[in-house]
């Protein structure tokens, strides 16, 4: 009886078995892309009817993370034998990857922490007689890899994603006509390569540029993007898309106090930057962008109206009176304000300057923020400008329903008790202080400040509240 039962169990495993192996071959193909190119390869010895499966995948994800997996401990000779044997590894392994696979290639993938320098442009050969529509290359290791101009010739290319590269364009370069998605970080190249590198791509939607070099004045033309992301070193910036939604700008030339001053009456293409973001919804400038902005080129009033803009986030400021003038002449000129995030940085002498700001305060006309129904501060720190500029705000939105406050860590309670005392003593407009449950907004939004991920940039967190 015992045996008649085991032989009908392993009946049934067979029966199973034989079902999963007789799938059709796409089918199988799709089970084993949820895996990563090596485990696919691995599962081809499960069976004769699953060997060459892995070749007809439709996207390849090659990384040497298990392969250096024993690099986290110190260094010694054994290890770098080791290190040695699991670069020739992955090497062999990308190399199989490329040469073997048949099927259309839909996503190709490669994330690694050697330097594969010696193989690279093999391996970009070899990837463009396949054509895939996504290219993700993150090559961190060594100096910056020069993309080879067989990857310019990829016509099917949609989603295009380089790490740790030097661009330069071929002579014949005709652009992506299906490129969507354009991310360059860590790059070298120069003012014109980029700017023909974008504006040959008709459908281009999103583009990222993060920190670069060679680049001065970034030049961005692109009738369909609605997503731009630029943060690095840069002397100006003019950009052509009429349809852009959301942008953000990062300014990290260290001080931005320090970058030569563009004069007020001197042609600069930024101010014709946000003359032109008419469609803009949602503004991030951060690093010492607000900065650069006070230099001169925003005192003037921008040539534009913002008739869009919702939500604006200042990501780094100073506290310098000439920050507050070029974030005013930024209010006046959006009337649809509804959102402002700031997030505090005071330097050092904003802590011990006699009076509330580094100068004298020149006149402000007072922008009209009567859309304005949220104010964010964060990391605040009690300083009696912070308080100023919250003053100046609450005047210049009547309709404000609610202001947060997340106090910076290792503030003491009795600067952030003063800063509270003057915080309630503000005029404010009817409403502030009661939400739909009647409780009082101020001082209950006073908490830790944190910061979250929110879609391409950082997005402040408004959960923090006692």
């Amino acid at each position: 009886m015992g045996h008649a039962k085991k032989a009908k169990v392993e009946h049934t495993i067979d029966v199973s078995s034989d079902r999963i192996s007789s799938l059709p071959q796409d089918i199988k193909a799709k089970i084993l892309s949820n895996l990563n190119t090596d485990m696919a390869v691995r599962a081809s010895v499960l069976s004769s009817a699953w060997r060459n499966v892995w070749t007809i995948i439709p996207d390849i994800f090659l990384c040497d993370c298990k392969f250096c997996s024993c690099n986290d401990g110190p260094a010694s000779d054994s290890s770098e034998a080791f290190s040695i044997s699991a670069r020739s590894k992955f090497v062999t392994l990308v190399d199989m990857a490329l040469s073997l696979h048949k099927g259309p290639l839909d996503a190709f993938t490669i994330h690694g922490t050697h330097s594969y320098h010696d193989a690279f442009a093999r391996w970009m050969y070899m990837l463009s007689t396949k054509g895939p529509g996504v290219i993700t290359i993150k090559l961190k290791s060594g100096p910056q890899y020069k993309i080879p101009s067989s990857l310019f010739y990829m016509s099917h290319l949609h989603f295009l994603y380089l790490k740790n590269c030097s661009i330069s364009l071929p002579k014949k370069f005709e652009g992506f006509k299906s490129l969507k998605v354009l991310k360059l970080k860590v790059f070298s190249s120069t003012d014109s390569d980029i700017s023909n590198l974008i504006s040959s791509c008709p459908l281009l939607d999103e583009v990222h540029l993060v920190y670069f070099e060679g680049i001065n004045c970034l030049t961005i033309q692109a009738q369909a993007l609605q997503l731009l992301k630029i943060e690095g070193n840069f002397e100006d910036l003019c950009v052509e898309a009429p349809n852009l939604v959301i942008m953000y700008l990062r300014l990290d030339n260290g001080e931005g106090y320090q970058s030569v001053p563009v004069q007020g009456d001197r042609k600069s293409y930024l101010k014709q930057t946000f003359g032109s973001l008419t469609c803009i919804e949602r503004l991030n400038i951060g690093g010492s962008f607000l900065t650069y902005l006070s230099k001169g080129c925003m005192l003037a009033k921008v040539p534009g109206v913002f008739d869009h803009l919702e939500v604006f986030c200042i990501e780094r400021c100073l506290w310098r009176w000439t920050e507050v003038v070029a974030a005013c002449s930024l209010f006046q000129n959006a009337p649809l304000l509804s959102e402002l995030d700031i997030w505090s940085y005071p330097r050092p002498e904003a802590f011990t300057r006699k009076g509330i700001w580094d100068q004298d305060e020149t006149e402000l006309q007072a922008p009209k923020l009567d859309h304005l129904i949220l104010i964010t501060l964060n990391d605040f720190m009690g300083l009696d400008c912070e308080v100023s500029l919250l003053g100046l705000l609450l005047s210049w939105a009547p309709a404000l329903e609610e202001m947060k406050i997340n106090v910076a860590e290792d503030t003491t309670d009795k600067r952030i008790f003063k800063a509270a005392k003057k915080l309630l003593a503000l005029p404010t407009p009817q409403g502030l202080y009661q939400s739909q449950d009647h409780t009082y907004l101020i001082p209950s939004v006073v908490a830790p400040s944190c910061r979250c991920t929110c879609g391409d940039f950082a997005a402040v967190s408004s959960r923090c509240t006692l």
